[in-house]
């Protein structure tokens, strides 16, 4: 280190190394910080990451030693004067092995600084994230897809995989927070019927790794697709029924969310159910009182709908004829 029998001075070391804990997948940033002790270091010094990779002889150095090859993919982002020796790599899997830093003053000086890093390349993990909107049919609607990374390499891509009819709306945007870049990117499409339960999918891709995430749509619609069905027959939209005989009458609906339904008579409400697509209408016997238009009432919280059906009631008995 640089406190040394023959330097005269008396102090601990005035450079310490901080590795970034929030490690990006296919950018490293390894982040330091000083101590107030920190002396002004004079101009003539020269910093240095080194590597013991398994690539005999590999060095990084500063920006004016790097190799133009590698000035794209590596190079030190801070300013050793302002206390910063942040190194940023691109990573490749040669990348791998042990770093530290050096310091060299005057051409003559070396100092070196422990402990060293140990950077392993691994799997590509991290995953954009989808925030789903309310999906209701024939209305439009903006879908977000976000990634963050702490990387400020290589910028990613965020891509979209739709329906194959829906034409892509895309707009995106970049933002930083401290040391936190967000990419954005804004999907706007008009949902149908049809696309539901199909997959919305938002990728992430770097030059040579990529990740996904995907959402299941859910599309919400209003109530329709009425069926009027019995345990006796219904012809179309009128049953006929004989005095005594019990009935069930049974009122079916498509909707997302599901809707809140009820049976109707001569304007009074029957019966209800709440958050459910199917209401029984029950006639233990059927009287001749009974006979009338009923009406299955479907609603939710995008539209009210609504089918008739009448049922007629035959006598049981009949009057005799009378002659005169």
């Amino acid at each position: 280190m640089d406190r040394t029998a023959s330097s005269g001075k008396t102090k601990g070391g005035g450079v310490c190394l901080l590795i970034n804990t929030t490690w990006c997948s296919d950018t490293v940033a390894l982040t330091s910080s000083c101590s107030p002790d920190l002396e002004r270091l004079s101009d003539q010094y020269q910093s240095e990451w080194i590597t013991e990779s398994h690539t005999e002889g590999y060095e990084i150095k500063t920006k004016n030693k790097l190799a133009k090859a590698q000035e794209s993919r590596i190079h030190l982002s801070g300013d050793l004067k302002d206390a910063d020796c942040s190194l940023v790599i691109d990573i490749n899997q040669e990348d791998e092995g042990l770093y530290f830093f050096g310091i060299e003053f005057d051409q003559r000086n070396h100092y070196s600084y422990l402990p060293a890093t140990q950077l392993h390349d691994s799997d590509f993990t991290d995953k954009p994230t989808i925030f789903a909107a309310e999906i209701v049919e024939g209305k439009s609607v903006n879908i977000t897809c976000i990634f963050n990374t702490t990387c400020n390499g290589t910028s990613p891509t965020l891509t979209w995989v739709t329906p194959t009819d829906v034409p892509p709306s895309v707009s995106s945007s970049v933002t930083r927070w401290h040391n936190t870049l967000t990419y954005t990117s804004v999907l706007t499409m008009t949902p149908a019927l049809k696309h539901h339960g199909q997959n919305l999918t938002c990728r992430v891709r770097y030059p040579s790794v990529s990740s996904e995430q995907s959402l299941t749509l859910t599309v919400q619609y209003a109530p329709q697709n009425f069926s009027i069905t019995s345990t006796n027959s219904v012809n179309n939209s009128w049953m006929n029924m004989k005095e005594g005989i019990p009935t069930s009458i049974l009122c079916s609906v498509q909707s997302f969310p599901a809707s809140n339904l009820r049976w109707r008579h001569l304007g009074v409400t029957l019966n209800t159910t709440s958050s459910s697509n199917k209401l029984w209408l029950v006639f233990p016997q059927v009287t001749p009182q009974q006979a009338g238009d009923y009406q299955c009432v479907a609603e939710n919280k995008h539209g009210t709908a609504e089918r008739a059906i009448t049922l007629s009631v035959e006598c049981k008995w009949t009057l005799p004829s009378t002659r005169l």
